[in-house]
Formats: structure tokens, sequence, C-alpha cells
């Protein structure tokens, strides 16, 4: 009973509000579209080449749009309306989303036009990312921000599982372009919605030099010890350790003789460990030192990617890579739970960018070098490299910041 009144406060609670429930339920339509084209598009373009490198570049392109724009929205975050940039974010990843479908349906799509569309999608993710999280915590203020945070992390992790899982049947049955259509429609009703959302704190819009401002972010979070070294580790996870889910598809074939089903069952398997982190993150995971946390699933999931790599066996690799979707999500839920209660409000938009570089940003680098030298060394033999690195990494920022605690 008291782990159900647990859930009922740590995940349900936030749902009381009206304003953050009208936009938590869009916003779950929108995540789970957004996974199905994931799933889809990873699949189509891999059915087309045959490439880990196409594979890689698929990731570093869909990424590469953070890495340029996440630290200026970060700043816009913190200058602009919220709801002005959230609407243009939705607008543009629906429109990008429409016309591949319209190319798929009609059977012109190429490599090409899925890379350089999933460069357009990359924009609206950069700019909505640091923009949503300030905007949740203008929705439900700094009390019951971490309770909003877990929801809006169940919402994504409960797509990661259903996602794959939809595009699976969808691709099956109706065809490619089908899944590409739902993610587009998806993306109206968050749209839809926003601008009737009251914000409970209607910050005034600030004037200044943009540029300037985005010096500020930047040493400020240099200067600050912990903010640094949570967002070196996510620079070492995000560069090492996740592009493991870009090299999926070429692993379901390489190790397991698979194809798209074994993928999307894989893809699934992921998902549903991630909605587990998800509510344990949620629950009896905020009685956990967030620190503790971050520094302990960051190393558990080094140890099971590693596994993976060994892996020959598909029910083996399943279990694998749910107990790394309950790490992966505890790693960035608490990263960024923890993040947010050290910085001041008035540098939250920023901080929340430079987040969003070091996790979504960086994340193109190391899928397009995986990818790359999985295409000449096999991808068991890339994910061992990747993984071993990874670790390297979080031990030495571990003994860090055991040493400064």
């Amino acid at each position: 009973m008291a782990l159900w009144l647990e859930l009922a406060q740590g995940v349900i609670l936030p749902l009381k509000k009206k304003e953050f429930r009208y936009f938590f339920l869009a916003q779950s339509l929108s995540l789970l579209g957004r996974w199905v084209q994931t799933t889809a598009q990873r699949w189509l373009l891999y059915d087309l080449t045959g490439s880990t490198t196409y594979l890689g570049l698929l990731g570093a392109l869909g990424s590469f749009p953070i890495l340029l724009f996440s630290l200026p929205a970060g700043v816009l975050t913190d200058h602009l309306s919220k709801k002005k940039i959230l609407v243009s974010a939705q607008l543009i990843g629906a429109f990008m989303a429409m016309l591949l479908a319209l190319l798929t349906f009609a059977g012109l799509v190429r490599p090409w036009h899925i890379l350089t569309l999933a460069f357009g999608l990359g924009i609206a993710v950069s700019l909505e990312f640091p923009v949503r999280n300030a905007f949740i915590y203008e929705i439900v203020g700094k009390q019951d921000l971490i309770s909003a945070l877990s929801l809006h992390s169940l919402a994504f992790n409960l797509s990661r599982f259903l996602g794959p899982a939809l595009a699976g049947w969808l691709m099956g049955s109706l065809g490619f372009g089908f899944c590409f259509l739902f993610n587009a429609l998806s993306y109206l009703p968050v749209a839809g919605i926003i601008p009737f959302i009251e914000l409970k704190e209607n910050q005034k819009q600030k004037s200044g030099n943009l540029l300037l401002s985005l010096k500020e972010g930047l040493i400020y979070a240099l200067r600050h010890t912990r903010i640094r070294g949570i967002l070196l580790l996510i620079v070492g996870v995000s560069v090492g350790l996740f592009p493991y889910a870009i090299l999926l598809p070429a692993l379901v074939r390489e190790a397991y003789q698979g194809g798209g089903r074994e993928f999307t069952f894989l893809m699934s398997a992921n998902g549903l460990g991630a909605l587990a982190g998800a509510l344990f993150a949620g629950t009896l995971g905020r009685y956990i030192s967030h620190r503790k946390l971050i520094y302990l699933a960051a190393s558990s999931l080094t140890l099971l990617i590693l596994g993976l790599s060994f892996s020959r066996n598909l029910y083996l690799a399943a279990g694998l890579l749910l107990a790394a979707g309950f790490f992966m999500v505890n790693i960035i839920m608490n990263a960024n739970a923890y993040v947010q209660s050290l910085c001041e409000d008035e540098m939250r938009g920023r901080v929340l960018g430079l987040f969003s570089w070091c996790f979504l940003g960086l994340f193109p680098l190391g899928s397009l070098f995986w990818g790359f030298l999985a295409q000449r060394l096999g991808t068991p033999v890339t994910l061992r490299i990747s993984t071993i690195l990874a670790g390297l990494v979080i031990l030495i920022l571990g003994l860090r910041g055991l040493k400064n605690a």
C-alpha cells in the first residue's frame, strides 16, 4: 500500500494542475509519434543502404542541430516567450515528418531525404528541450518540479516502449509512410494547446546582448563545481554509451541474423526498462542522493552495454537492454533534476541549454565516429571499445566526485 501511495505522490500529483495536465497529455502523444518515426526511419535507412555508416550519419545529423542551436536556445529561453518558441518547434517538426511521409507514399524516398529531414527534426528538438523544461518549471513551480519531471520522463519512456511496437505494426501492416504521417499529426495537439496555457509565473521578457548572456551562462556552469562534474559525466555517457541505440539495427543482423521484428523487439525491451526506470526515479529514487544514483546508474550501464557486445542470444540481449533502459533514464532524469536544483532561476534556461548540448548535442559526434568504426571492425567490437572508454571517463569523474564531496 505504501508503494501505491508513493506512486500517487511522486507521479500522479502534478496532474491535478489543469495546465500541466493538458500539456502532459498532448506532449505524450507527440512523444509517441516521435518514437514511431525514430524506429521507422532507422530501419528504412538501413533497409535502403545496409550501411552502419549511414546509421551513424543519421544519428549525427539528427542531433547535430542540437550541437549548433541548444546553447542559443537556452539564452532565448531566458529572454523570449516560451510559448512562441515551443509552438514554432512543434510546427517545424510536423512539417518535416509530413514531408518524409509524402516522399515515402510516393515511392520517391532516398537516403539523403531521410538524412536531410532528420536534420530538420533536430532543429525542432534543439529549440524544444531547454524551453520545455523551463516551461514545466513555470507551470508547476519549484515545489512540484521533481514530480512533474518524473511524470514527463514516464511518458517519454512509455513512448520508448510503445513507439517501437507501434512502429513495427505500422511498418508490417501499412508501410513506412504511415509511421511518418502519425508523427506529423502528433505534433498538432501540442501546438494547439500551448497558447491557452496560463503560466503560474509570468516572467518579464529580458533584453540585452544575447552573446553576453550566453557567455555568462557558460562561465556560471563551468565555475560551479558540481554542475560542471555532472555535465562532464553526461558528455562521457552521451558520446560513449548512448550510440548503442543507433548501432542496434546492425547488431541485430550481425549477432542475431534478425530483421525488423527482432529489432523492434529489442527496442521495446529497452523502452520497457526505461519505463520502469522512470517509475523508480519518481518514487523510491527520490530518497536516494541524486549524485550517488547518477554515478551508480552510469557504472551499471557501462557493464550492461559491455555485456551486450558479447551476447549472441536474442533473449539475453533483450534482458540486458531492459536493464540498460532502466539505468539510462535514471542517469538523465537525476542529472536533469540535480542540475536544476543547483542553478539559480535567472540562469535556468542557459544551464538547461548547456545540459541539452552535453546530452544531445555531442551525441552526433559519437554516433558518426562509432558508426564509421563499426563498418570496419564490426558492431560488437566497436561497442566494446566505446564502452571501455566511457567507463574510464565515468571512473575518473566518480573518483574526483568522492574526493570533492
